[in-house]
């Protein structure tokens, strides 16, 4: 069994959390994606994270931490992140390599995060060679395990993938493929309280399950809403920020580095 991460606090006391994802970086930090500078994108977020959000309990990186592959990529997030007081944790998008996000930051890999009367659970969705998400018997099984072993705390759950349609054609066909399986077992527990992931690089809130679900926007590159084919969006970068409060509900905002609109080539066909 993996060991989780404790945190000593108040039972009482509000948990803030900080959610950033894609941030898609290269071994080359002058690299672009799209006519944008991912590092420099990614540099913004954290001066406004610093600048706004500095009392934070951690910072979660829900996935497509590279665009390349590389290991160098891992290693520029992980320096970019050392300078928040906070613990990062990363999950995998399907840009990722495991192995190597495990070689260079082993303690970012956590599955299960204890924060007072919380706890995070990350779920990898990658599917090795595909864009789609899939949710395999043993992350299910794990996530079955941590929601049984701690019954009386609330929990947060972080993906990757989208679990339900998001009214995007093209994007919708690289969700998560088995849904029904993630419903499943959420049925048999009551203490999950929402669900935050990323690869649709936008703001969004859902439900599934009943429970809320919210999507957040890229550290980078933005897609255009409701596109069924793929269509990138000129609003800014962004993250997301999460209250967790002790009775179980979560408060939730995305934040912008600016409300400008960004400079960005549209004409591009793909990622």
């Amino acid at each position: 069994m993996i060991t989780p991460v404790k945190a000593t606090m108040m039972s009482t006391a509000r948990i803030r959390v900080l959610q950033i994802t894609d941030p898609h970086l290269f071994a080359d930090a002058s690299a672009t994606l799209m006519g944008i500078n991912t590092s420099a994108t990614l540099d913004a977020v954290l001066a406004k994270v610093h600048s706004d959000f500095q009392a934070i309990e951690c910072l979660l990186v829900t996935g497509d931490l590279t665009q390349d592959d590389s290991e160098a990529s891992y290693r520029h997030l992980t320096e970019k992140l050392s300078t928040l007081k906070a613990p990062g944790y990363w999950l995998c998008g399907n840009h990722d390599q495991p192995g190597l996000m495990t070689a260079v930051n082993p303690s970012a890999m956590k599955k299960q995060v204890l924060l007072g009367k919380w706890q995070i659970l990350l779920l990898n969705t990658r599917v090795d060679g595909e864009v789609f998400g899939y949710l395999s018997d043993s992350e299910l099984a794990l996530l079955d395990s941590y929601l049984a072993q701690e019954p009386d705390k609330h929990c947060l759950l972080a993906l990757h993938h989208h679990p339900a349609p998001i009214n995007s054609q093209w994007m919708d066909s690289s969700m998560l493929k088995n849904p029904d399986d993630l419903a499943l077992t959420l049925s048999q527990h009551s203490n999950v309280r929402g669900i935050i992931h990323g690869h649709v690089h936008q703001a969004r809130d859902y439900e599934f399950c009943g429970l809320p679900v919210m999507a957040t926007p890229s550290t980078c590159v933005q897609f255009a809403p409701e596109s069924d084919e793929f269509l990138a969006d000129t609003r800014q970068p962004g993250f997301r920020v999460l209250d967790l409060m002790p009775d179980g509900q979560i408060e939730s905002q995305v934040i912008r580095i600016s409300d400008e609109s960004m400079k960005i080539n549209l004409e591009s066909k793909g990622y």
